[in-house]
């Protein structure tokens, strides 16, 4: 169990100071692409409006060309050797003009293209794959799929958290070919429909043991197995789909194809299948674990379409921000950010980061880019401890009398020491009384 600084129980059962620290570097190197892209944009932008005023002054000129001209170029039946000779000036500046314009505006799409959100967004999702591949944003939902049906076993996943979706690709080592069932779970047998060779369809006991699944998907709480009877890819087989109010099923044909619609399972048979699909997952979880981010979404737009991808990163601050500034304002240590983990035997383990460390990471982004990190509370400021004693009363009079003044010291030649006054005066004296 975690815990924030001052011991209350932290909300996730993860290291989140390792999570922030990743999130903290990952979002600085992909804000880094996002800053040459805001340059560009400014390149861009300012070369079409150079652009714009060059073809404007292009523009001017061929008109005065054309007013210079213009008692030349008037139409006769016999043109003068003056009017032919305007007649060519007046069509070579007119194309000269045009091949400028174009010229220009090819400059200025070029620059534009270069300056595309999506010039980009292939460097902010390799910037940000060291965080989702070994991270996950709070409140997660996952659905991963596995399929040995094709000719390589293939595997993926996708990772929702408010606005972001990130899409993975897995390794499906070392589940590369169909399980057999019993080796997932023992004694699985379903009562299905089956039509006799006379009479009505009746239920018939159905053993899934020989069978092999081949297909795996998990969204949530809800499973779907696919089962083939066996290896063979024209075999025939069974999808099962279980939820957490019952489990149905239908037959597939060797396509993968279903034949027909669902059929609800016999109550006595949702449990083994229940079992079965609960087995698969715990048999595939680990997949999650070899995961590589593919493409990353926002609101249900894929990174490369967005108008301005740094949303992304700053959606992922965002999300990680109410956890971050709780840590600061729960840790006792000033200028780090503390958590507790129990480790058992009434002992604890402390993990921590100081702030200053983190601030690094961010420190070379222009302002606009380190302001979101700033307001997660990271920054490297030194602060009190967010827990502090209360400052002591002044002690109360007591009746005790003070000590008495301390007597002046005076230097006694003689002697050649210090002595206090009385002391002197009484040396001085008694002599001449004896």
């Amino acid at each position: 169990m975690y815990r924030y600084g001052d011991g209350s129980p932290f909300p996730l059962d993860e290291n989140f100071i390792e999570t922030l620290t990743t999130a903290v570097e990952s979002c600085t190197n992909a804000f880094v692409p996002l800053t040459e892209l805001d340059a560009r944009r400014a390149k861009a932008k300012e070369m079409r409006r150079e652009g714009d005023a060059e073809s404007g002054r292009l523009s001017e000129l061929e008109k005065t060309l054309n007013a210079a001209l213009g008692p030349h170029l008037t139409p006769s039946p016999k043109p003068s050797l003056t009017q032919q000779v305007a007649q060519k000036i007046a069509a070579s500046a007119k194309q000269t003009i045009v091949d400028t314009k174009k010229q220009i505006d090819q400059r200025v799409q070029a620059l534009e293209a270069q300056a595309a959100p999506k010039t980009s967004s292939d460097a902010v999702v390799k910037a940000l794959g060291p965080f989702f591949n070994e991270h996950q944003l709070p409140k997660a939902a996952w659905i991963m799929s596995w399929d040995v049906r094709g000719t390589e076993p293939h595997a993926d996943a996708v990772a929702t958290a408010g606005k972001i979706t990130a899409a993975f690709s897995l390794s499906p080592e070392p589940y590369r070919q169909p399980i057999r069932v019993d080796q997932l779970a023992e004694g699985v047998v379903v009562h299905m429909m089956r039509k006799g060779v006379f009479g009505k369809a009746k239920p018939a006991p159905v053993d899934l043991g020989k069978y092999v699944m081949v297909a795996f998907e998990r969204t949530g709480i809800d499973h779907t197995v696919t089962l083939k009877e066996n290896p063979n890819k024209t075999a025939a087989g069974l999808r099962f789909a279980v939820s957490e109010s019952g489990a149905t099923w239908v037959s597939i044909s060797a396509s993968g194809d279903s034949e027909g619609e669902p059929n609800d399972l016999d109550p006595d048979d949702v449990a083994p299948v229940r079992t079965l699909a609960e087995r698969a997952a715990a048999a595939l979880k680990d997949l999650i674990t070899r995961r590589t981010l593919v493409d990353l979404s926002l609101s249900g737009t894929a990174i490369g379409d967005l108008e301005d991808p740094r949303n992304v990163p700053l959606e992922l601050l965002a999300q990680l921000t109410p956890l971050a500034r709780s840590i600061r304002e729960k840790s006792r240590m000033s200028g780090e950010l503390v958590l507790k983990r129990d480790i058992g035997d009434g002992r604890r383990e402390e993990l921590f980061v100081p702030r200053a460390t983190l601030a690094m990471q961010f420190a070379r982004l222009p302002n606009e880019y380190r302001r979101p990190f700033e307001d997660m509370g990271i920054t490297a400021e030194e602060t009190q401890p967010s827990i502090t004693l209360p400052i002591r009363p002044p002690a109360p009079p007591t009746s005790t009398p003070p000590f008495p003044p301390a007597k002046p010291e005076v230097f006694d030649t003689k002697t050649m020491e210090y002595t206090d006054e009385d002391e002197r005066q009484k040396t001085q004296v008694d002599p001449k009384k004896q």
